[in-house]
């Protein structure tokens, strides 16, 4: 069974410890956490694996990171991030260059590699989100970047909601695209978002109540990488104004949905 996971902005409304209970009640196997929520939280990073071990939930990835990449503002620090990584033992930090503008491309692979270069002295590997406007704005550019950069650790984030704003989608996927994909965020639009302002934060649908192509995103990749986590990334006014255990019981049914069209039966 490919491995489900809850990101955590689906069910931002809800405490960490409340996080980790919907997440192991609703059958995911693991939960992504930003730097915010755990220092929010109040818990030591001890008790907090404790928890998460004792539901036998596993932290994906610490979700969020922008600080070391040019011309963003000051953020969670880079070994803040790590810290949090290994102590919750997450295998990846995830990279965005939030707030961030077009940069030369030389400059922002000479960035990544020392920032990769860092994360594999701790075990770590990073991913690096794409979202338009900034130095990462689509996909050829985030394959790109992992190409010319060349380290094993760093990887793609596809986030199925970025990819169809920037005009992707299944055909950029091809030759060894899927395989320099190491994480995903799977979520759901409709056509007539193309026409309409972009409101951070709102506006995705659940999987399946959309019209993305996601069994013709999700086949290429999960055929390359058939252990890789997919994580549900629902961002709404509907959903966060629910209990935190309905808006993942949703999330759920509509990704093993989706599942279900994408990967191959016996």
């Amino acid at each position: 069974m490919t491995p489900l996971e809850l990101c955590c902005m689906t069910v931002r409304q809800a405490t960490v410890p409340e996080m980790v209970a919907v997440a192991a009640d609703e059958g995911f196997d693991s939960l992504t956490l930003t730097p915010f929520m755990v220092e929010r939280s109040g818990m030591e990073i001890d008790a907090l694996r404790q928890l998460c071990d004792d539901a036998g939930i596993t932290i994906g990835y610490i979700d969020g990171l922008s600080s070391p990449l040019p011309g963003t503002p000051e953020g969670v620090s880079e070994e803040r991030s790590y810290s949090m990584a290994e102590g919750l033992g997450a295998k990846a930090v995830n990279v965005v260059h939030l707030g961030g503008h077009p940069v030369p491309f030389g400059e922002m692979t000479d960035v990544l590699g020392q920032v990769a270069q860092r994360a594999a002295r701790r075990g770590l590997g990073i991913l690096i989100e794409f979202l338009p406007d900034t130095g990462i704005p689509d996909l050829p550019v985030a394959l790109d970047l992992v190409r010319a950069v060349g380290l094993d650790n760093l990887r793609v984030m596809l986030d199925t909601w970025h990819l169809a704003r920037t005009g992707g989608g299944p055909h950029q996927l091809a030759g060894d695209a899927p395989a320099l994909i190491g994480g995903l965020q799977v979520s759901d639009r409709r056509k007539i978002q193309d026409s309409q302002p972009y409101v951070p934060m709102s506006g995705r649908y659940l999987p399946g109540e959309g019209e993305l192509p996601l069994i013709d995103i999700l086949t290429p990749v999960l055929a390359v990488h058939p252990d890789l986590p997919v994580g549900v990334e629902v961002l709404n006014d509907e959903m966060k104004a629910m209990p935190a255990a309905r808006a993942a019981s949703r999330a759920g049914r509509a990704l093993r949905g989706v599942l279900g069209q994408a990967l191959p039966h016996d």
